[in-house]
């Protein structure tokens, strides 16, 4: 029974002496995502690729709006999705039009200049391609974020 005891006591020792040396390195992984980890916004922006009085706007008129109007305003990146967009028109029938999704994450501490060149994107594809709207989602809190 002694000899059980003392095994048990070394083997408990070990075992007890680990986790400080683990604790260390884990508590180090914990502080380093922290620091990683900060507040953003997210906003979505849905675009139809169908022209009003016809046509669509072409692959290559999407990667030039891409190039001269969102990239410069969000250089470090942003998402893009292709989707299928439904609504009713006017007239009450109901439409289908490929459109794009862009996603876009700004640091809280730029929420106003962010949420201002994403407006700017919206004019200037409304205009550009003579569109009723673009759909803004903003979501209404901040998120973490890490990367």
């Amino acid at each position: 029974m002694k000899i059980k005891l003392a095994i048990a006591a070394l083997i408990l020792s070990g075992v007890i002496s680990l986790p400080s040396a683990a604790m260390t390195f884990e508590t180090t992984q914990l502080s380093y995502s922290t620091t990683l980890a900060d507040s953003y916004y997210r906003t979505e922006l849905y675009f139809g690729r169908s022209i009003p009085g016809g046509g669509m706007v072409t692959e290559d008129e999407w990667d030039k709006f891409l190039a001269e109007v969102v990239t410069p305003r969000f250089p470090d990146g942003f998402t893009i999705l292709k989707a299928t967009g439904q609504y009713r028109e006017a007239n009450g029938t109901i439409d289908r039009e490929p459109s794009e999704v862009l996603l876009f994450f700004y640091p809280a501490r730029k929420r106003t200049a962010g949420r201002r060149k994403i407006e700017e994107i919206r004019r200037a594809y409304v205009k550009k391609f003579r569109q009723e709207s673009v759909l803004r989602f903003d979501y209404p809190s901040a998120v973490r974020v890490s990367f």
